[in-house]
């Protein structure tokens, strides 16, 4: 917002710093510069495909067996688990 205010401005003639710009709104200098860096986190399709077909398999396996099963790391099925947003049906009792 600040830098399209600054560069309209500045296509009206009139020379306004970026920082004097920040001051009078009440932003920080610091988050018009941001650019977020770090990528979103992606599920390795080589490791989501044999899971969701193991849940889909048996719905009542918990996310230790499904790693245990194929012999993958416990932490990169729950991983999986969370950004896919699949859950483990919870068995009857009674």
């Amino acid at each position: 917002m600040i830098l399209k205010l600054h560069q309209g401005l500045k296509g009206d003639g009139l020379q306004v710093s970026i920082s004097q710009l920040c001051a009078w709104f009440g932003v920080a200098r610091r988050s018009v510069y941001y650019r977020p860096t770090k990528a979103l986190p992606r599920v390795n399709p080589a490791f989501a495909e044999p899971i969701r077909k193991m849940i889909e398999e048996q719905p009542s396996f918990g996310d230790r067996t499904v790693a245990w099963l194929p012999g993958l790391n416990k932490n990169t099925v729950q991983r999986s688990f969370q950004l896919k947003g699949w859950q483990v049906r919870k068995r009857a009792i009674g």
